[in-house]
């Protein structure tokens, strides 16, 4: 790679990372339904449906139901810590939460811990139709 395509592959990706961090607070006027949907709203249910989608059963069972059951209501500081803890690769994600890698310091917060107490009482664990059926009305589809 030259130079001058080095430099143009870093203005490109600052375009483009300005452009996502944007999007977070910015909303097309056709995208809004009936009701306006503010920032933190949208971000919240992002934060959800990312929980649900991770790819991994397991951890979409775990996360998509915690998620459908608390995020609208945590603080913005809890938020942020969930967050985080949804940045990291999902088969990590299951190793925290699951207690079977340690936490590393930057995710040790009261979120992590939270998540390993519904972890380790959670229903998933039980397998059953019934159960399962259950979990699924926290599922996306």
């Amino acid at each position: 790679m030259t130079k001058e395509q080095a430099a143009r592959a870093l203005a490109r990706d600052a375009v483009i990372r300005a452009e996502h961090v944007a999007a977070a607070s910015a909303f097309p006027a056709g995208s809004q339904g009936e009701r306006a949907v503010d920032a933190d709203e949208a971000n919240r249910k992002r934060i959800i449906y990312r929980s649900k989608q991770r790819g991994w059963l397991e951890v979409d069972l775990l996360l998509g139901r915690w998620a459908s059951e608390h995020v609208m209501q945590l603080s913005p500081q809890e938020l942020q810590q969930y967050e985080d803890i949804l940045n990291e690769e999902t088969i990590d994600i299951f190793n925290y939460i699951s207690g079977k890698s340690p936490v590393p310091e930057k995710l040790d917060t009261p979120m992590i811990k939270r998540l390993q107490a519904y972890c380790l009482t959670s229903p998933l664990g039980k397998a059953s139709l019934e159960g399962f059926a259950e979990n699924k009305k926290f599922m996306s589809n």
